[in-house]
């Protein structure tokens, strides 16, 4: 049964705390920041839908992981260091998604300061930063010969658009916005009027093909194997994910999901992954515990 997304928020959020927890199969991978002999793992719901966890790198450092995409099965995670208070301040770490084996981190060279959004459109990576897309190479970015040469294009997003996530087609993206209260929405923006825009005026309202309403605390998205809009919705308290109908933004299906979950990706065995921020440096005072780069499996997922 189809219901709102607001319906679905009334009956379901509360409920993420409530859901029994299952033991995590296997240890995180990687390796974990100093500080995690302070803490204790959090093994948040849907542990049977878990495969595969790695620790974020660079934690001890003050990454905060955001974005996250697959292509090519690597996995791509954009985090922002938030001391470092300069203009170039986002770092993508990537991750096989065969094996969640780390293979490279690279800062990313351009004006950015949260990269909230990562997403595949047509092929081509993109990096949402609140009020900038940006597109990037990834073999250049992760070959120091060429690292600065790896940003193909920068472009200012203009009110309503608002970078705080992203989810990539064919043939455009979806932007999404996050609010805690509710109003948020999640927008279609085509490849062709990225091509097009001007770098200085940006894309703004004349560029937005179609708009969805967004989960309230939504924190990324991606599109799914059948082409339903998966949404993630999060804080230091919860997370839920959404199956959302791209046509109308209503919820297909809903399901407890870990706390401080951001970004999502698919790969190409149609896994789901996602990140928590639960964890990072600047939240080690969350009562979760997850930092980590997550693989699921969707058809395992329960309410």
């Amino acid at each position: 049964m189809l219901h709102t997304i607001g319906t679905a928020l009334a009956l379901g959020l509360g409920a993420a705390l409530l859901v029994p927890t299952a033991a995590a199969a296997e240890p995180p991978q990687g390796t974990p920041p100093g500080y995690a002999v302070e803490h204790t793992v959090t093994d948040g719901p849907n542990q049977d839908a878990m495969e595969l966890r790695v620790w974020v790198p660079d934690l001890e450092a003050g990454d905060v992981p955001q974005g996250l995409t697959v292509l090519n099965d690597q996995v791509y995670v954009g985090a922002y260091r938030e001391e470092r208070a300069g203009p170039e301040d986002c770092r993508i770490h990537r991750f096989d998604a065969r094996t969640g084996a780390p293979t490279g981190s690279a800062d990313l060279p351009a004006a950015c300061s949260h990269a909230g959004g990562l997403a595949v459109a047509g092929g081509r990576l993109f990096v949402t930063d609140t009020w900038a897309l940006i597109e990037i190479d990834p073999d250049a970015l992760f070959d120091p010969q060429r690292r600065d040469a790896s940003v193909l294009r920068r472009v200012s997003l203009r009110f309503p658009l608002r970078g705080s996530f992203a989810a990539g087609t064919a043939d455009g993206l979806w932007i999404g916005e996050y609010k805690r209260s509710s109003g948020a929405g999640i927008r279609f923006v085509p490849l062709a009027a990225v091509d097009a825009a001007d770098p200085v005026a940006g894309l703004g309202p004349d560029a937005i093909a179609r708009e969805i309403p967004a989960p309230v605390r939504a924190q990324g998205a991606a599109v799914g194997p059948d082409g339903s809009l998966w949404v993630s919705s999060s804080s230091s308290q919860f997370g839920r994910l959404y199956r959302l109908d791209p046509a109308s933004g209503d919820v297909l299906d809903e399901f407890p999901a870990p706390v401080g979950s951001e970004d999502l990706g698919f790969d190409s065995q149609g896994r789901l992954w996602t990140v928590s921020e639960a964890g990072s440096a600047k939240y080690r005072n969350w009562p979760a515990f997850n930092p980590f780069v997550m693989r699921l499996r969707p058809e395992a997922l329960r309410r």
